[in-house]
């Protein structure tokens, strides 16, 4: 997350709104990371179970995220500048080691998850359908156990599945570890990251960018 303190420091250099860049910074870093197979661990996790070249890969993926990061980035942007400045303090250099306590319960509620779900979950329905429950795993368990009991079914459910777990969980703040980090290091740097905030934004973007996402899917033929 090398993004968050350099969002801190332009905030303190050009007096811009340090706690809206931050979780300007942690949703947009959420919903981008699916271009390459490498982007994301948890599209690391779906395609060890659905394998999918590289090449195929980005030829399914460059429409989807080119459209997912337009409506992203520019409502970000507008949000995080009409704001009066905030105030950051000096950035840390990265995650402070109560970042780790940040994440245990997430993990306890993961660890639950993925003993009751034993040998995975499978992804059945429409893509929509698809997207809505694997999206939901992912908030109520963050997007790495989700995207470790996740069992998607052909080219279809290996995207729904991706979206669900990059996209996703900007709907809450402990949908993605890289998220609960980004907020520890904000905090660090004098910033708030809050959780109602996060889940603001999220609501309003993310149907939108799972939408764009599915057009762009559409497009590239990958959903016919």
């Amino acid at each position: 997350m090398v993004a968050v303190p350099v969002a801190l420091r332009t905030a303190l250099r050009r007096g811009l709104p340090a706690d809206r860049l931050a979780v300007a910074v942690a949703a947009m870093a959420n919903a981008a990371s699916f271009l390459l197979p490498t982007s994301n661990i948890t599209s690391l996790l779906l395609l060890g179970r659905v394998p999918l070249a590289t090449p195929a890969y980005v030829r399914d993926s460059w429409l989807p995220w080119i459209l997912v990061t337009a409506v992203t980035l520019g409502p970000l942007a507008v949000w995080a500048a009409n704001a009066r400045p905030g105030q950051a303090r000096a950035v840390a250099a990265g995650p402070s080691a109560r970042a780790v306590l940040d994440l245990v319960p997430m993990f306890l509620v993961a660890s639950g998850v993925r003993a009751l779900l034993g040998t995975g979950l499978a992804l059945h329905g429409s893509f929509p359908g698809q997207l809505a429950g694997a999206a939901t795993l992912a908030c109520a368990a963050s997007n790495l156990p989700a995207a470790a009991v996740i069992l998607p079914a052909g080219t279809p459910g290996l995207w729904a599945a991706i979206l669900a777990t990059t996209v996703g969980p900007n709907l809450l703040i402990t949908g993605s570890v890289a998220t609960l980090i980004a907020r520890r290091i904000a905090r660090d740097g004098g910033a708030r990251l809050t959780a109602w905030q996060f889940s603001a934004i999220g609501a309003a973007l993310v149907p939108a960018q799972l939408a764009a996402a599915t057009l762009g899917l559409h497009i590239t033929g990958v959903l016919r």
